[in-house]
């Protein structure tokens, strides 16, 4: 008998053990997460003040119910849901630190506004802190 050791659906027929479906929880997973999904752009903007910085998503016929924002005191998640297996995701490495229990979000169907009180009152340079750039290692020549 041939089986997979996570599902346990038995056959005596290979090629029916190979064309059998992937289980959802064990080892072959056949369907990715996602499948089905198409991933679409959003346009979205940020402005600040001394205390606060406001994202604006614009996400016409999302899905607020389905959708949601996380958030820690240095990453944002963004993730949005769309009408007709379509979504947008992002994830964003803050600039500074916010304060998340001050923070909060506004959802509608056309506009996702995200509020952040800032930890410290102080100007961003930029929304995102930028990649770190792998360096080239030199090689020091050092002569006695």
């Amino acid at each position: 008998m041939k089986y997979w050791s996570c599902c346990k659906r038995k056959t005596s027929d290979f090629n029916t053990f190979l064309a059998q479906e992937g289980c959802t929880t064990g080892k072959h997973l056949w369907t990715k997460k996602d499948a089905g999904k198409k991933v679409v752009p959003c346009r979205h903007d940020w402005h600040q003040t001394g205390g606060q910085v406001t994202i604006s998503v614009y996400a016409k016929n999302s899905l607020p119910e389905l959708s949601h924002v996380k958030a820690n005191s240095t990453v944002l998640n963004i993730h949005i849901v769309f009408e007709g297996e379509k979504e947008f995701h992002q994830n964003v490495k803050l600039w500074g630190v916010i304060d998340v229990k001050r923070s909060f979000v506004n959802m509608t169907a056309t506009k996702i506004e995200i509020t952040m009180r800032k930890a410290e009152p102080m100007q961003w340079a930029r929304l995102e802190l930028p990649s770190p750039k792998k360096q080239d290692e030199k090689k020091d020549n050092i002569t006695d």
